[in-house]
């Protein structure tokens, strides 16, 4: 019987165990070798890159392999749902595709970075299995704490050292906030489990005179919690650490920062508005949800239009794809969930392809004049590289939602669940503010076919440039292309995640 139980609490964190072997393995290869005279960097950087790589290559497989087992363990501080399990195969799947988007980073050449990088995959995935207050703020913490490190990582920058200080007491605060929603909650319930919350919860509606005098400090524990995860997510009003962070990281941890932490930090939310709080929420904070959807829309919208660099204009515009994830969330239907799910995959997907499209643009020689980081210097790529300049263009047209392309298909189920749950107002504002958003994504295009200039230069292609970042930007774009025609698979992966919320 004693066999059983601890087959049961380690059977499903068998990848999570497996990356953290790999970890302590890291560690203890680069501490030795760090100091020998005759294995140093870049050599020492290159081969625990090549060991984490592997490692998570492996887990994947060890992952998509195991057979899923609902069920809570580790005293119910975890759980293993069909939301856990699918999640953390979308986190394996694209954090394999962020290696190969980044196969090399020549401003590295520390091997810690690459431990960090794990030790985050592995906060990620445990993340998404937290079921009770506890494991959750620890995680999220852990999670925080390798989220500042990267940011400041590249010392010789100021700006990277400076968005990681900006990041670091900001993301304090909202900690902060964090914790004491999550006290308030254990002070008047003396509950910390999310199961026995969805129990206290339930019915709250009907019972409103009995749970009168709790309102006030239930609904500011509440608005604590989201709040948190809302700055988390980097939702408005609570984006404003999203612009400078991105800005001041360097490329490979800014698309980690966009792609990664929202499986993981939406995941949360969905189990915190649906699986604990729903009677309560349906009453009560919709329309704090409401207030946040319209704002990310029209605040990521119109800071974009300013933006002249193209990292901070990829922030504004997260924060406006937030809006579409936070209107599927305000029907607080958990039918609808399925198109969160699309439109999320489908999210990542254009993404990626937006940094690996930048991968491969800054292995072209530019003069010292001439900064890549500057929307700018997109005005001489159709005179340089004519296929990449018009695969770059298919996807800023799916980012602004232009049929048939994959962004189309995502914006439309959405706002399909929203209409169907007589979100009409809000529908047409976000509808209003993406046709608006249209014309920064064409402005950019114009850029690339329509700027006249005295002069063209033509710049040398690197010869490092890595075959593995083509390839994989290639298979990213053919699948926002042709995602119509393999839609039902992703409707399937995708009613496989809602699954977790039926009743």
């Amino acid at each position: 019987m004693i066999l059983n139980i601890f087959y049961l609490n380690i059977y499903p964190l068998i990848s999570e165990f497996f990356l953290l072997l790999i970890v302590c393995f890291c560690l203890f290869f680069g501490s030795f070798l760090s100091s020998s005279s005759s294995v140093q960097f870049p050599i020492l950087t290159k081969s625990i890159r090549f060991f984490i790589f592997q490692g998570l290559i492996f887990s994947f497989i060890l992952v998509i392999t195991t057979t899923p087992i609902f069920f809570m363990y580790w005293n119910n501080l975890l759980i293993t749902d069909s939301l856990a399990f699918y999640g953390k195969i979308l986190i394996f799947f694209f954090i394999i595709i962020w290696f190969f988007i980044f196969p090399i980073l020549k401003s590295i050449l520390n091997f810690e970075f690459w431990i960090i990088i794990l030790l985050s995959i592995i906060a990620l995935s445990l993340l998404i299995q937290a079921a009770d207050l506890l494991s959750i703020y620890l995680l999220v913490e852990f999670l925080s704490l390798t989220f500042y490190i990267l940011t400041s990582i590249n010392r010789n920058s100021e700006f990277s050292t400076e968005s990681g200080l900006k990041y670091f007491i900001l993301g304090a605060f909202s900690s902060s906030l964090l914790l004491f929603g999550f006290v308030l909650l254990y002070n008047f319930t003396g509950l910390t489990n999310l199961q026995d919350f969805s129990i206290f919860f339930t019915g709250y509606s009907s019972a409103l005179n009995l749970f009168t005098y709790l309102d006030f400090p239930f609904l500011s524990s509440i608005f604590c919690i989201l709040t948190a995860l809302l700055f988390k997510l980097g939702a408005a009003p609570f984006h404003f650490w999203v612009p400078d962070v991105y800005e001041g990281s360097l490329n490979s941890v800014t698309a980690f920062f966009a792609i990664l932490p929202k499986i993981a930090i939406l995941t949360l939310l969905l189990r915190i508005i649906f699986l604990t709080f729903g009677d309560y929420l349906f009453s009560k904070m919709y329309f704090f949800l409401i207030i946040c959807t319209f704002l990310s829309s029209l605040i990521g919208t119109v800071g974009a239009f300013l933006q002249t660099k193209w990292k901070r204009f990829i922030a504004f515009s997260s924060v406006t794809h937030i809006s579409f994830f936070l209107l599927n969330l305000c029907s607080l239907d958990s039918d609808n969930l399925i198109y969160l799910f699309i439109y999320l995959f489908i999210y990542l997907l254009m993404s990626s392809a937006f940094f690996a499209f930048f991968a491969i643009f800054t292995n072209f020689k530019f003069p010292n004049s001439f900064t890549p980081r500057f929307l700018n210097s997109l005005i001489f790529l159709n005179f340089t590289n004519k296929p990449l300049a018009f695969l770059f263009s298919i996807i800023l047209f799916s980012f602004a939602g232009i049929p048939p392309l994959a962004g189309f298909f995502a914006k439309y189920f959405v706002l399909y669940s929203a209409i169907s749950t007589s979100f009409y107002f809000l529908v047409f504002s976000l509808l209003l503010l993406n046709c608006i958003s249209c014309f920064y994504y064409i402005n950019i295009i114009k850029k690339n076919y329509f700027t006249t200039n005295n002069f063209c230069y033509l710049p040398i292609v690197n010869s490092s440039a890595k075959i593995e970042t083509v390839i994989v930007f290639n298979f990213l774009l053919f699948s926002i292309l042709l995602f119509s025609l393999e839609f039902e698979s992703v409707f399937l992966f995708s009613d496989l995640l809602r699954s977790a919320f039926l009743n």
